[in-house]
């Protein structure tokens, strides 16, 4: 494992917060859309979200029907996270307090998720590995990414989020690849490709009047025409993604 794969620290994940509260994301975000698209309801399955907290696309495994696993290195996914997800009412497994790269656990899952979490290593490849060997035979993977790699998005965050672009590996952002990697693996691909329509999301960086006042008219613009690119595309669609099944042994 390269010492230098990660792009973030732990730090970076585990700062506090202020006025953060546990909750899901509005009912038609493109991930949740995602999920309910390609993910089968089971009354018995199991899935784990690599990179788990704060979890709100776990809810969604949790709707249909999925006994919720997660591992994040921040301390608060094995105390916090598990508690609201229970509260929620769902079925809850074990949530593990770990760094996902000496992650081991002595079981599989049934459905493998995770939500931007490849493109924040310089080694993606092996981390799309280490999700594989997760899934149980008939089991599914689902990784998606933000789609930074797209001419207008690089462009989008290249000029107003360089600082949230830098912690990104655009060249990670390439599902056709993904795809590649995982038939190796004994998958086969159910989807692959782009999703979410175009939109601009960006961290948080400081941003002088003009900047600021270009993003609060780019932002309208995209609102007006994203009626018009109603199609998905690798230059401006949001984010990329897979689902894939592992064929059964």
């Amino acid at each position: 494992m390269e010492t230098n794969s990660k792009l973030t620290t732990a730090e970076f994940w585990t700062a506090p917060r202020p006025g953060f509260s546990f909750k899901r994301h509005d009912k038609n975000h493109n991930n949740d859309v995602f999920i309910m698209k390609y993910i089968p309801p089971t009354t018995t399955g199991t899935c784990i979200e690599i990179g788990s907290y704060p979890g709100p696309h776990l809810a969604t495994f949790g709707d249909l029907g999925y006994e919720l696993y997660g591992v994040d290195f921040n301390p608060d996914n094995a105390i916090g996270l598990p508690g609201w997800l229970t509260a929620e009412g769902f079925k809850v497994g074990k949530f593990w307090n770990a760094d996902v790269l000496e992650f081991a656990p002595e079981m599989v899952f049934d459905v493998v998720a995770s939500f931007g979490f490849i493109e924040h290593f310089t080694n993606y490849e092996e981390m799309i590995l280490k999700h594989a060997v997760l899934v149980n035979d008939g089991g599914y993977l689902l990784i998606t990414t933000p789609n930074f790699r797209g001419s207008i998005q690089y462009w989008l965050h290249k000029t107003f989020d360089k600082e949230n672009l830098a912690i990104h590996n655009v060249q990670s952002m390439r599902p056709e690849v993904w795809a590649e990697i995982l038939k190796k693996q004994g998958f086969e691909i159910i989807y692959h490709g782009y999703f979410g329509g175009f939109w601009f999301w960006k961290g948080q960086p400081e941003l002088g009047f003009i900047k600021r006042k270009l993003i609060w008219i780019i932002e309208r613009i995209i609102t007006r025409i994203r009626h018009l690119l109603w199609f998905q595309s690798p230059g401006f669609s949001a984010y990329c993604g897979i689902v894939a099944r592992r064929i059964n042994t």
